[in-house]
């Protein structure tokens, strides 16, 4: 047996003739492993690469790592006798042509007389045709109305055309490509002619699944679009108080810079209301806002949910890995919202990705460069936690250089009725409004739920009230008990309530009526109560234009 001690990777290639019980399956390759075993006396160095039948014979081409020469070796297995004989791969094996036929798309070549020099396996069978047989012969002679000639003259390729082949029944439109081949002259010396799909029946197929696979990527990305976009702006924060007018300004201000904003107001002032309209006011606008709850997540999950983390980083863990919340606001916003109760250990980290804007995956080296703008929100003293080192320094010093605070709102009284009417309307009760009794009670009430709780007592109310008044019985006791007790406080205390009280009445409604032109209608409806009503108001404080 010849051996070439330079050959690091030889090819074997065995011819088997009449292989009894033979099937074309996967079987074959332990089948055929099992012979060379025999014969080399080791089957793990054998791999079979190819198999191929031909007029009831089987070629089967092996790799192994012995060094033997490209010579192969050609076993007739009859009645389970073996004969060993050696012959030169090339007489069996032609790899471009053992390629081409296996391709699923049909392959043509003609040369510049229109000739056919090569079918493949699938177009001979598009045509019908033995391969042997239409080798030298005209294309026209199988598909008159070729355009092969067409492209050997402009030289120019034609590209998802369509191609009738057969007659009748056995009819098939084909999509086709026509490919001219050039000389180092230019000189055209034929063309491929390859087909893409089977019939045009294949092709609509394709088509149908694609336009479906586009829609479920469109609802995809739509939703989300939904879920990671910004929902609110700056026409949804209501109220012409002063500091709800200072707050809006800062916020068209700060929206034009990148850099990190604090918001700082008592729950249920609506900091994640300001931080939407924020993101919506800067250049980010188009890109997601994704809000994240640091208090309600538990201290050992947080920074997985932070900063996502890699396939196997823990027990549990998904096993594909998960992006973190900082990763989905790439060209976007994030929003922390009470970041005063974010473990030490994950604002260190947190720190780390705002200094440099790389973030690591949890069990992870890869580096991952993001790109976001921070907005954070607390209704606690940060400088307090900072002094019972509950509070990084440097975090605190990287966040307080833009603050927002919003007002609570006692402290914006007059902006009640506007809120009143928008949560109306937001419930579609456009027709319902509030009685004196009712409006005076929710302006004398404290709010220590602010515009979450004034918003929840709309909601009740409405769907309590008879009629299309809110009336001071549809109102929660506890509002309904305040109420009592200034009617029941002493006669002093009393009277400068309703003072105070019938001084921000009179403003507001002069605001309402200044707002909108003096149109009583509107002002009516902005204030959240009926007409009539409006002007007893404006007679009773003696309002007018001049």
């Amino acid at each position: 047996m010849y051996r070439n001690k330079s050959k690091e990777h030889a090819i074997r290639f065995f011819h088997f003739s009449s292989l009894v019980g033979a099937r074309r399956s996967v079987r074959y390759h332990y089948e055929i492993q099992d012979v060379m075993r025999d014969f080399t006396g080791n089957r793990s160095l054998l791999s079979v690469i190819w198999i191929m039948f031909r007029q009831g014979e089987v070629y089967v081409l092996f790799s192994n790592m012995s060094g033997f020469s490209t010579y192969s070796y050609a076993i007739l297995m009859q009645k389970g006798c073996m004969t060993l004989h050696q012959k030169e791969a090339a007489e069996f094996f032609n790899i471009p042509e053992i390629i081409l036929n296996n391709l699923p798309s049909g392959i043509i070549f003609c040369d510049n007389n229109c000739m056919i020099t090569f079918i493949n396996r699938t177009y001979a069978e598009y045509l019908g045709v033995d391969q042997e047989e239409v080798i030298g012969k005209p294309i026209t002679d199988y598909i008159p109305g070729s355009r092969i000639r067409h492209v050997l003259e402009t030289k120019q390729p034609e590209l998802g055309f369509r191609c009738s082949v057969g007659e009748g029944k056995e009819k098939k439109i084909l999509i086709v490509n026509r490919i001219p081949v050039l000389g180092e002259n230019g000189a055209a010396l034929g063309v491929i002619s390859q087909s893409l799909f089977g019939d045009i029946g294949e092709l609509k197929d394709l088509s149908e699944r694609l336009d479906l696979l586009e829609k479920k990527v469109n609802s995809y990305r739509e939703k989300i679009k939904s879920v990671l976009s910004s929902k609110y702006s700056l026409d949804d924060i209501k109220g012409e108080s002063t500091g709800i007018i200072q707050a809006k300004e800062l916020i068209a201000n700060y929206a034009k810079t990148d850099s990190p904003v604090l918001l700082l107001g008592a729950t249920g002032t609506g900091k994640e209301l300001f931080s939407h309209a924020l993101h919506l006011e800067s250049r980010r606008s188009r890109g997601p806002f994704v809000s994240i709850n640091c208090a309600a997540i538990p201290h050992d999950l947080l920074e997985s949910e932070l900063f996502g983390y890699a396939p196997g980083a823990f027990t549990g863990a998904q096993k594909d890995g998960k992006v973190g919340q900082i990763e989905l606001a790439d060209k976007g916003t994030l929003f922390l919202d009470e970041v005063g109760d974010m473990p030490l250990h994950a604002q260190v980290k947190l720190l780390r990705v705002l200094e440099e804007k790389i973030v690591y995956r949890l069990g992870s080296t890869n580096p991952r460069r993001v790109d976001f703008r921070l907005t954070a929100a607390t209704n606690r003293d940060l400088k307090a936690l900072m002094r019972e080192g509950k509070f990084r320094e440097e975090l605190y010093y990287r966040l307080n250089t833009m603050i927002i605070t919003i007002p609570s709102l006692c402290d914006r009284m007059q902006d009640i009725p506007a809120l009143v009417r928008h949560f109306l309307d937001r419930l579609g009760k456009y027709d319902v409004s509030c009685s004196c009794k009712a409006m005076d009670a929710f302006i004398g009430y404290d709010w220590p739920g602010n515009v979450r709780e004034l918003k929840n007592v709309i909601e009740r109310a409405a769907s309590l009230c008879k009629g299309n008044i809110i009336d001071i019985c549809d109102l929660p006791a506890e509002i309904i008990a305040d109420a009592d007790c200034i009617s029941r406080g002493s006669s002093e205390s009393r009277g400068a309530r309703i003072s105070t009280l019938a001084h921000n009445e009179k403003n507001l409604i002069l605001s309402a009526l200044k707002e909108n032109n003096w149109n009583m209608a509107k002002s009516a409806k902005l204030l959240g109560i009926s007409r009539a009503t409006l002007y007893e108001k404006t007679k009773k404080y003696k309002l007018s234009r001049g």
